[in-house]
């Protein structure tokens, strides 16, 4: 089966650069069709004209399918050029180990212990919609890209927890932002504070100098971690969610401070 990851990246390709897709698609097309004509021409004088009809429909039929077999090829190596081009933008991070967490990126068998970690809390707390929270669980399952997403396994019984998301952010040279979620069985253990803390250092070890932090007013936990890391406000602004809506939100940043030495 074609994963439907690799047409959703085709048809973005061609959503961004239409003219560029088109050529690509035409060149894979002609290569691959270009033995099939020739094939056909050479043979075409020598036919009887009883066969010639049935031939014809062979011929055309061996066309069809090299066009189709051409497309899939095409759609194949677009996806997998924008999947490297993606991982060297989000996949940033090596597993990271803490005293009791392992945050490292997913796997198809976590799809249903991750889900149970999305409750109604979390999506609120996200701005996401259940919509959200269902496609990201699904394309863990069906092995899709998840560009930049973490699980939170415990070290113990390899139950996962939670989760992180890292992104790239106006200046991709130097900064990361990133957001994270506990599962309602684990929330108030320090599991969050714990991941948050091991997580900005990673970040700051693969050389970004600013990690950024949104979250809501409301969103006391997330605001007492912050301050447990050394995160510093450096805005408060209107924070658009995923789900739609516009709340008051506050911005943190948390940055490695570099001492000369002496």
């Amino acid at each position: 089966m074609f994963p439907t990851w690799r047409i959703a990246s085709a048809k973005a390709t061609f959503q961004r650069s239409p003219r560029h897709a088109s050529l690509g698609l035409a060149k894979s097309i002609a290569l691959a069709g270009f033995p099939a004509a020739l094939i056909g021409y050479a043979v075409w004088p020598g036919l009887p004209s009883t066969a010639t009809e049935l031939i014809v429909v062979v011929w055309l039929l061996l066309m069809v399918a090299t066009v189709l077999v051409a497309g899939w090829l095409w759609a194949w190596r677009v996806s997998e050029v924008a999947k490297k081009e993606s991982s060297a933008r989000y996949d940033v991070l090596r597993d990271i180990e803490t005293s009791r967490l392992t945050l490292r990126r997913p796997a198809p068998k976590d799809a249903v212990s991750l889900e149970a970690t999305i409750d109604d809390a979390m999506l609120d707390g996200n701005g996401w919609t259940v919509r959200h929270g269902r496609a990201l669980i699904k394309a863990i399952g069906g092995g899709h890209p998840t560009p930049g997403l973490l699980v939170f396994e415990s070290r113990s019984d390899a139950s996962v927890i939670g989760g992180a998301t890292v992104h790239p952010t106006g200046d991709e040279t130097s900064s990361r932002s990133i957001g994270w979620w506990i599962g309602p069985s684990y929330r108030g253990a320090g599991y969050a504070s714990e991941a948050v803390a091991a997580l900005v250092d990673a970040i700051h070890d693969a050389g970004y100098t600013n990690v950024e932090i949104g979250t809501k007013e409301s969103n006391l936990a997330v605001q007492r971690i912050c301050d447990k890391i050394g995160a510093t406000v450096v805005d408060r602004r209107p924070q658009p969610l995923p789900n739609g809506s516009t709340v008051p939100g506050i911005w943190y940043e948390h940055q490695r401070v570099v001492t000369e030495p002496t």
